[in-house]
This record gives C-alpha cells, structure tokens and sequence, in this order.
C-alpha cells in the first residue's frame, strides 16, 4: 500500500475513507449481468489499520453467489451475529426455486431467504441469476420444484419485508420475475427491470430512477409510462434494448412517459433506438427544459428528418450521441452532416455549460474537412471532454 515512500498512513483519514469508498464502488460495477464477488474484503487483510479504518464501509455489501456462499454466511453470522445489521446492500443469486411437499407444504428450496430475513438495514439489492451452481438440497422426501422469484427469497408468510429503496435485476434474457409479488414498492427509489419481466401496474410514490434493459416479456410492448407508473416524479429513465427480442421503446411509449412520470427528467438515456422517429425525439428535448444529461444512440432506417439538437435546452451538462444505420437501410450521410454542423455551432463553439461531449457518427462525416481535428482544438479550447468514436458500451446502465 505504499509508493515511492508515501504509505497509506501518511495520508489524512478523510482521503483514505474517500479511497475505500472508491475501491468499495470500483469492486461494486457489473458487466455483462456478472455477479461481483466478496474479494474486496481481502483489502482488510493488508494492514491492521485498513481492517479497522474500512470494515465498517466494506461489511455494509456482501455478495451471494450460490447455495454454498449462503450456508458459508450462515454459518459466519452465528459466530458474528452483529454483522447482519451492518449491511445495506446484497447481491444475491436466485433461481427462483420453491419446494412443494406431497402435503402442500411450500417453502424456498434455498436458505437464502433465511440470510436475507437478517439483514433488518438491508436498503438495496441486486439480483443475478445462479452461475456457479451449488443447490441446497431440500430434506423432504420426493419433493416437487415451482418457480417463484421473488418467493423464494422473500416467502410472504417468513416475517416482514424489506423496505428497499433500491431493487435491481440484473437477469438474463430467458429468466422470468414477476417483481412485487411480496416485496413492497412504497419505498423503491431506484428500479431496474431485465429478463422476461412481468410487470403489473404498482405504485410507486418514492420512484425517482427507472432503467430498462432487455426485458424480453411482451407486456412492455402495451405498456405507458403515464398509466403503468401513477404518482411518481422521475429524475431519470434508462432504456436499452439489450437484447434482439428486447423491449423496443417506440414514440408512444416516449410520448406517455413524457407525460407522466418523465415531465421533469433530468438525465435521459436511450440506447440501440431504431423505432423513434427524429420529430419525436425533438419534441421530447423540447418538453424537457430542465434535462442536464440526454445520451441517445440512434439506429436510422429510413429517416433523420428533423434537426433535434435544436431542440436541446440551456441547461444541459452531457451530450452523447451516436448515430449507426440498420444493416438494410443505407446511411443517411446529408441529414447527419447537418446535425455535426449544429453541434459545432451550438454545442462545442457556446459558452455554455457543456462539460462532456461523446460523439460517434460515420467515419467519412468525421474526416471531411478536417472536422475531428478542428472538433478536438475546439474542445481544448473551450475546456469539454470529448470523445470520438463509438461510446455505448461504456454506458452505465
């Protein structure tokens, strides 16, 4: 833990609380739907100062990955019975399984239900699907299996419910959950829906974040934001289609959000669009005047017919924009020339507030004229990070 001299210790204890953090936050990122593990605690075992400095904030997550991590944590819990109240956020692998007897007793055929009645502070959870599969085998005799998602980690009839403020699935595309079957929605600030999801209208007074990202259950195809999501204000809404029979978001999908939920968005992402129209997307930027972060990755098929930059309000910090065209369609290179020319007018050459730009269009569009080199001095200039190129994977969704 040491540089060229300067040890961990030397630093002030606000600078080495902030660092754990960032490691915690760092350990914490998911790709691909890939469960993180519980390696971070191996950070406590460097010194004694960082054990006693970092447990607190590092034994506030723990990471479930298979019936085996559940019994191991059991087991650990009976030793150190404080530390179930000290975590606020788990990640934990479900596969939904709850056992039925030839008596009609039913019951989760996992004991993760048993840790998760625990953890009384728990505020936040994610939920994988089961990789590294070691089933906790049920003791009664000839036992039947059903699936129920959210039964099986938390049974209505096991005792009270969490009071989440965060509920995350994180669930591959076959993978079926019906969310809020048991867990209550009153306190869900934050919600991400993937898998075959089905959704039934809940309320949800405390929403303030919502991400979609390849939800493959036909219902959302009939869903409206303004209907299906009553009573909350949103601060951000995350789409991606992530999948290629995911959840498509269409203009009337665009236009109920904007009525409902969405009026007051501050951070819009829309990622892998092929079926919004430009026209609506301009007026759903010219309805947002309070929107500071609007990232939109544009597949064209057959028109880019109005300029939505335009559109664009003064109050906002982040732009990204890619525009790709769809393997049959041909590329709309006039239409998109013009919106390069508006985002050096409006965006890079104003003295606005713009602190990130991410760019990505057609390779000839940007080496005619000299517009990525001019586009790179501008951006120098006028202190923004820029970036050229494809950026959607990096999207934190």
């Amino acid at each position: 833990m040491s540089t060229k001299g300067l040890s961990i210790r030397d630093l002030p204890y606000d600078v080495r609380f902030l660092i754990y953090e960032a490691i915690l936050a760092n350990h914490l990122c998911v790709n691909q739907n890939r469960q993180p593990s519980n390696n971070h605690i191996r950070v406590l075992h460097t010194c004694r100062q960082i054990f006693y400095e970092a447990r607190a904030i590092f034994h506030k997550y723990v990471s479930l990955r298979n019936d085996w991590d559940v019994d191991h944590y059991l087991a650990y819990l009976d030793s150190e019975p404080k530390a179930a109240p000290m975590v606020r956020w788990a990640d934990v692998a479900n596969d939904g399984r709850v056992s039925e007897s030839p008596h009609g007793q039913t019951g989760p055929a996992s004991r993760l239900y048993l840790v998760l009645a625990k953890f009384v502070s728990l505020e936040k959870i994610r939920v994988f699907n089961v990789r590294h599969y070691h089933p906790h085998m049920t003791s009664l005799p000839y036992p039947r299996y059903r699936l129920n998602f959210e039964g099986a980690m938390f049974p209505a009839a096991k005792g009270p419910q969490p009071l989440l403020q965060a509920y995350e699935l994180h669930l591959d595309p076959s993978t079926r959950a019906n969310p809020f079957q048991t867990i209550p929605s009153n306190h869900i600030r934050s919600l991400r829906l993937s898998g075959d999801c089905r959704f039934e209208k809940t309320p949800f007074p405390a929403l303030r974040h919502l991400t979609i990202r390849g939800v493959t259950s036909n219902a959302f195809d009939q869903i409206r934001f303004d209907t299906s999501f009553p009573n909350c204000q949103l601060d951000s809404f995350i789409h991606a289609q992530g999948h290629r029979l995911g959840f498509e978001i269409r203009n009337v999908h665009l236009e109920s959000l904007l009525a409902g939920p969405g009026s007051c968005l501050r951070k819009l992402v829309l990622l892998g669009s092929s079926r919004l129209s430009s026209a609506t997307i301009a007026s759903c930027l010219r309805s947002l005047p309070t929107l500071e972060y609007f990232a939109l990755s544009l597949v064209t098929v057959n028109e880019l017919r109005e300029n939505f930059i335009l559109a664009l309000g003064p109050s906002l910090q982040v732009l990204k924009l890619q525009i790709t065209h769809a393997w049959y369609a041909l590329p709309l290179f006039e239409e998109e020339r013009v919106i390069c020319d508006t985002i050096e007018e409006r965006i890079l050459l104003r003295h606005l507030p713009h602190q990130v730009v991410h760019v990505s269009f057609h390779s000839q569009l940007m080496t005619e004229h000299g517009r990525q080199d001019r586009w790179r001095n501008i951006a120098a200039a006028q202190h923004i990070s820029l970036k050229i190129g494809p950026w959607e994977d990096e999207e934190e969704t």
